[in-house]
């Protein structure tokens, strides 16, 4: 993707060109499609979370600055706003609250090969939203605590709190569920 954007390409958007505004836009679905199914609880509102984003994207290319940030980092940041954006939108009175048991096994998994990253991604969207936010930024992508914090609005306390619970979530529901077929060892 990103060996075909240049500068040319935004400054050709910029001016309105709209096949250089196809051609940025059929660069940038794959991978906008798949970070919004990370992000999105459900799957239906993929389309309508990518067409604002790049309803977003291109309102706002002219505010883009090479010297701040790259452009895969900017468009993904438009793109996880927009998705948890939408999520809150669409859950606003949902609460869900985990309890951890005080003396859980500690569990080893052995096995993965049989999971499909969609089977995966299905198990772990069903972990609380605001713990699935803050394992998805964190760990798949890569966010420090304090820039989750600012992009989610929370103490970056609250940000490692969060994962910290997902993680416990993440152990709790390893040793639970049989809906995938894990092998374990237990410590």
């Amino acid at each position: 993707m990103s060996d075909q954007i240049n500068l040319k390409l935004i400054s050709l958007c910029l001016s309105k060109n709209g096949e250089a505004q196809r051609k940025l836009y059929n660069l940038l679905l794959p991978y906008l499609n798949v970070m919004c199914k990370r992000y999105l609880v459900n799957d239906a509102d993929v389309k309508d979370v990518l067409q604002d984003t790049f309803i977003n994207i291109f309102k706002s290319l002219h505010q883009f600055d090479v010297q701040k940030a790259s452009f895969k980092t900017w468009i993904t940041k438009i793109a996880i706003n927009n998705c948890l954006k939408y999520n809150a939108k669409n859950n606003r009175n949902s609460t869900e609250e985990l309890v951890i048991d005080l003396h859980e096994s500690k569990v080893t998994p052995t096995a993965y090969e049989n999971i499909s990253n969609e089977e995966m991604l299905v198990w772990l969207k069903k972990m609380p939203r605001n713990y699935f936010e803050v394992f998805n930024m964190f760990v798949i992508d890569g966010f420090s605590h304090d820039e989750i914090s600012k992009i989610l609005n929370i103490d970056s306390s609250l940000s490692r709190k969060r994962l910290s619970r997902a993680r416990e979530w993440l152990k709790k529901r390893l040793h639970k569920d049989s809906e995938f077929q894990f092998n374990f060892s237990f410590n």
